[in-house]
């Protein structure tokens, strides 16, 4: 029996390729004359590339290339691809065009797939990793499904299919982190991962927004070249350019590009104050402040009250002394005058007082209209079915009681409450100086600030921003392993190894088990 566990322990924090598949792609890669003739073809097409397009697309099929090789070694990498892709490429596109065009994203998180795949195939001793949160999510993408057939013949076009297609694998990023991050070491790096990523893009961010306009626009003009917009690259509030310009780095989208920066800041705030981090306090300390300058220059209301909500979590739920430093800091803020300005914009936007707030106020009520008419599955992924109303509206929750229906909007609902509770109590159950319960918190209070900012923006789901649906469930499944691996006992499945403190719900036997 004991053997047996062992046995399991290993299948469950062994993510790579089987040993036979993976060392034969070994043995060929390091071949040296496979190697001499992948330099020469690289150089010579890299080296004519450069001269008619430029460096860009060069580098970034480069960089393309070595990470489909390091993907097909190893499939955990195609998690950091695809968490580098979101912070910093969220809209590249491949430059070929196989019939439809594919983003860098949808390309990492379909190798992956398929490097996953395979070791399922191989390897008869792999087991599926599940958590309770796969059942109601499971039964949510089902509603999404059948709301998108029954408008399928609504002005529904095979890009609105394949953007349905990108919005489902960033939300089967939960099961590609739950999956492929067994190891304790793992979940660290990984988080690690991403909380340098969203520094090295707030900074970006920061120093685009610095630079004078022209200059600006001609840097994010370069990246045409990988699918990029080539018009209003540089963003201001109400589109107005006597407003204040707003910070996007390469995310386009202002809102957006603050949903994922606040994401990273109440992550990086709950690291930086934990007994036992797992990432480095240091970087936690370095990203805080140019994440947090970054959100405020996106000039994003939403992402401000959903970071500070989740900040808030993380002080009165177990970092009670973060209370007094924040009560300072507000007061200070307010004698000084510091950040006036955005003060400003939140309280109007509470109010009601700017023509965004107005334009959200109408897009509600258009959104309630279609609710009325559509109750059961909505009105698909499609064009609204009348030319007096419109699908889009600045709420998650509104667009998903539009898409797929209020059997959506409930099931979906029932995967937030869910997730975040069971997250919030296994970390408050946790041991005090337990390092993945204090990151199991910090993952909940960041889903938190997610959901709060998704009741006055539609990032997290919407057909546009598959990359916001990818990293949101990508935190969700590292909040799942993490909670895993705090040791308490799960109601979803045998613990295989008590020492490694892993458990897992399988679907699969290993060969010779009855």
């Amino acid at each position: 029996m004991g053997a047996e566990r062992v046995g399991m322990a290993r299948a469950l924090s062994a993510p790579h390729i089987p040993i036979a598949m993976g060392a034969q792609w070994r043995r060929a890669l390091n071949a040296p004359g496979v190697l001499a003739g992948g330099a020469v073809v690289a150089g010579l097409f890299g080296g004519a590339l450069a001269i008619s397009v430029g460096i860009t697309l060069p580098l970034a099929l480069l960089i393309g290339i070595v990470g489909c090789v390091a993907i097909l070694l190893d499939a955990r990498v195609g998690l950091y691809a695809a968490v580098a892709v979101i912070a910093l490429l969220p809209y590249a596109t491949l430059p070929v065009k196989v019939g439809l065009t594919f983003t860098l994203l949808e390309a990492a998180i379909l190798l992956t797939i398929a490097v996953w795949v395979l070791r399922l195939g191989f390897d008869r001793s792999e087991l599926i990793v599940t958590t309770p949160a796969f059942l109601p999510l499971g039964f949510f993408v089902v509603a999404t499904l059948v709301a998108f057939l029954v408008g399928a013949g609504r002005n529904t076009t095979t890009q609105t299919a394949h953007d349905y297609f990108k919005l489902l694998l960033g939300v089967g990023m939960i099961v590609l982190v739950v999956n492929l991050l067994r190891e304790r070491r793992d979940v660290g790096r990984f988080t690690t991962a991403i909380v340098a990523a969203g520094a090295v893009a707030g900074a970006l961010a920061i120093i685009l927004q610095r630079l004078p306009v022209s200059l600006a626009t001609r840097l994010l003009l370069r990246l045409s070249v990988l699918g990029y917009p080539t018009s209003r690259v540089v963003r201001y509030i109400e589109d107005n350019p006597a407003l204040a310009r707003r910070a996007t780095g390469t995310g386009v989208d202002p809102n957006a590009f603050a949903g994922f920066l606040m994401l990273i800041l109440v992550l990086a705030v709950g690291q930086a104050v934990a007994g036992r981090p797992l990432v480095s306090r240091r970087l936690c300390i370095v990203t805080v402040p140019i994440v947090g300058l970054a959100l405020l220059l996106t000039e994003s209301r939403a992402a401000w009250l959903g970071a500070a909500v989740g900040i808030v979590l993380l002080a009165v739920s177990r970092y009670r002394r973060l209370i007094a430093p924040l009560i300072a800091l507000s007061i200070a803020a307010a004698a000084f005058g510091v950040g006036a300005g955005y003060l400003s914009r939140l309280t109007g936007g509470l109010r009601g007082q700017d023509a965004a707030t107005q334009l959200r106020y109408r897009e509600f009520a258009n959104a309630l209209q279609l609710i009325r008419d559509y109750p059961i599955f909505g009105v698909g992924f499609g064009d609204a079915p009348s030319i007096n109303l419109q699908t889009g509206v600045s709420s998650v929750y509104l667009t998903v009681a539009e898409r797929a229906g209020l059997v959506g909007l409930a099931l979906f609902l029932v995967v937030l409450v869910s997730l975040v509770t069971r997250l919030i109590r296994g970390a408050l159950r946790a041991n005090a100086d337990d390092p993945f319960g204090e990151l199991t918190l910090a993952i909940a209070a960041a889903l938190v600030a997610a959901c709060i900012a998704a009741t006055l923006d539609h990032y997290f789901f919407n057909l546009g921003f598959p990359h916001m649906a990818a990293i949101f469930w990508t935190v969700a499944g590292l909040g799942e392993v993490a909670l895993r691996l705090t040791g308490l006992p799960s109601p979803a499945a045998p613990v295989l190894d008590r020492d490694a403190r892993i458990v897992a719900r399988y679907i699969r036997k290993p060969s010779g088990q009855a």
